[in-house]
């Protein structure tokens, strides 16, 4: 049911009697799912001894009964408080099937309702793991996400490709917004490649970079937002030019267990990309400090061969 029918069952005698009847006197197993909000958790906790179970689900629209043999719908759509005036019934056994096939989909990605109305009563944001194959869902959601941003956002390109791709979407521009108007902090894992030099060397201004050498290159993207959400998604061909056609599937989640890994896995590539740099930083330093010592052992051969050319010519004179 819709999440206005469970204050409906409770005000109306004649239903939540119903209910209890039907659990108590015939013993039948009576389940009820809907939507479990701030405005009708009162009436849901009065349901919860009228029936065995009651779980919650986001964004249940409309209503509909079924028993082993029977179904039950409004027809038409009910005010808000007010039984609905027509009904649907069948027992129609492939219907009957069909809509205990939807119920039984639709509760087996339910939570019980006392996790619900526990996370409404103590404020906590529920936790979610949300898969998307849609690359414009994808893409949406990641914006909605980075917008969001409010102390610091941890960012691992795949590839070069990647991070130039995100550029042409306006990426780059809300993570400069963030950075600049809302103080956020941003840092940023990508394979150095020729073809984002200006775009890195720009967003230098107001993030932290650090290029990946090839041994530590993904094959995914992570984006970790203020530590309390995550992004990930699968770089499906890196040869197209559109993000919408070289992303595979991304996984969300604000789960403390699956942001803390990849928050991990970010802090060990910043500091192995750190020590990568520092280390070519020390081998440049040691190449150039070979050729100042090539140049000088070039001058004083140069010195001795024309000490020698000198000492040859005096004998000769003598």
């Amino acid at each position: 049911m819709s999440s206005t029918r469970p204050t409906l069952a409770i005000d109306i005698e004649s239903i939540s009697k119903s209910l209890a009847d039907i659990k108590a006197k015939k013993g039948i197993r009576v389940r009820v799912l809907t939507e479990i909000t701030v405005e009708n958790m009162t009436s849901c906790k009065r349901l919860t001894p009228l029936v065995d179970e009651l779980r919650h689900l986001d964004g249940i629209k409309g209503s509909f009964y079924i028993s082993e043999g029977e179904y039950l719908a409004p027809a038409i759509f009910h005010e808000e408080g007010k039984a609905a005036s027509q009904m649907i019934y069948s027992n129609v056994r492939e219907l009957v099937e069909h809509q205990q096939y939807v119920f039984d989909t639709l509760w087996n990605k339910s939570i019980p309702s006392e996790e619900k109305i526990k996370e409404i009563e103590d404020g906590i944001q529920p936790f979610y793991i949300e898969t998307i194959n849609d690359p414009v869902k994808i893409q949406k959601r990641a914006f909605e996400l980075g917008t969001k941003a409010s102390d610091e956002i941890l960012l691992l390109y795949s590839t070069a490709n990647a991070m130039y791709r995100q550029g042409k979407l306006g990426a780059i521009q809300t993570l400069e917004e963030r950075a600049t108007k809302y103080r956020v902090k941003v840092r940023v894992l990508v394979p150095l490649d020729d073809s984002i030099k200006d775009l890195a060397q720009e967003m230098g201004k107001y993030a932290d970079i650090r290029y990946i050498p090839e041994e530590l290159q993904t094959k995914i993207t992570i984006a970790i937002i203020d530590r309390k959400s995550s992004f990930v998604v699968e770089l499906k061909d890196d040869s197209k030019n559109s993000s919408y056609e070289a992303m595979g599937f991304a996984t969300f989640s604000n789960s403390a267990s699956t942001v803390s890994s990849y928050v991990s896995i970010f802090e060990t590539l910043w500091k192995q990309s750190g020590m990568y740099e520092e280390s070519q930083n020390q081998l440049h330093s040691a190449e150039d400090e070979l050729d100042r010592m090539k140049q000088y052992l070039n001058e004083i051969l140069k010195e001795v061969a024309s000490f020698k050319k000198t000492f040859r010519e005096k004998e000769l004179q003598e």
